[in-house]
């Protein structure tokens, strides 16, 4: 499908730290492509009726069968190559939506989150926990014991 998001996590309390020592929630995205994507112009949200809340840094390009890991804390504050979004995650489920032009590049609706528990893209296609995350990293299924 060429950009997706790949990998999340909206209740993070000991997983991942920014570089302002925050658990806060992240979203991964992942390039399956062999050519590079200019994330200029895209956007990623969590709201349908806001679909440019975050807008990426211009000139950002992932390379091919690379990911990218942004941060949800609820403060955009980017530093250095670290991407922060204005909004957080909502740990009892929520849609997240990447944008370009006005369209959608991919869209993931995620169910209520369990701390540390991340929600990640599988090989068929399908979404389903894990307990471990791999945040910018090939996700790695290991199912949550019910």
């Amino acid at each position: 499908k060429g950009l997706r998001i790949s990998e999340l996590m909206a209740s993070n309390t000991e997983t991942l730290e920014d570089s302002f020592g925050n658990t806060a929630d992240w979203i991964e995205l992942h390039n399956t492509t062999d050519q590079p994507i200019d994330m200029t112009g895209m956007y990623l949200s969590d709201s349908k009726k806001d679909l440019e809340r975050y807008q990426f840094p211009d000139g950002l390009i992932l390379e091919p069968d690379a990911y990218l890991l942004i941060f949800c804390p609820g403060l955009k504050k980017n530093v250095d190559d670290e991407l922060h979004t204005p909004f957080k995650l909502s740990a009892s489920g929520e849609t997240v939506y990447l944008m370009q032009d006005g369209l959608a590049v991919d869209i993931v609706t995620f169910p209520k989150q369990v701390s540390d528990i991340s929600y990640a893209l599988c090989e068929d296609g399908t979404y389903a926990f894990t307990i471990d995350p791999t945040p910018g990293e090939a996700n790695v299924i290991t199912p949550v014991e019910e």
